[in-house]
């Protein structure tokens, strides 16, 4: 009976965590959402951008290119 019990209890707690994860995956893509839809108002009219910016986002994706590919990074 007391087994029976921890079962139980067990399984609302598996339903009350994935219930509480659900929830916050739900309002993380919706606030990531209207963040991105923000930021693409905002940046409409300026979509050149300084050389500056260019440069540092290229060097910025040469490094991650290197981390995650394993060429920077030592392993």
């Amino acid at each position: 009976m007391v087994r029976l019990l921890f079962f139980i209890f067990l399984a609302l707690a598996v339903l009350a965590l994935a219930g509480a994860a659900l929830s916050a995956l739900t309002r993380a893509a919706r606030e990531g959402h209207s963040a991105a839809r923000d930021l693409a108002q905002d940046t409409i009219g300026n979509t050149k951008g300084n050389g500056m910016e260019k440069v540092s986002f290229t060097a910025l994706l040469l490094l991650m290119l290197g981390v995650t590919s394993g060429l920077l990074g030592g392993l």
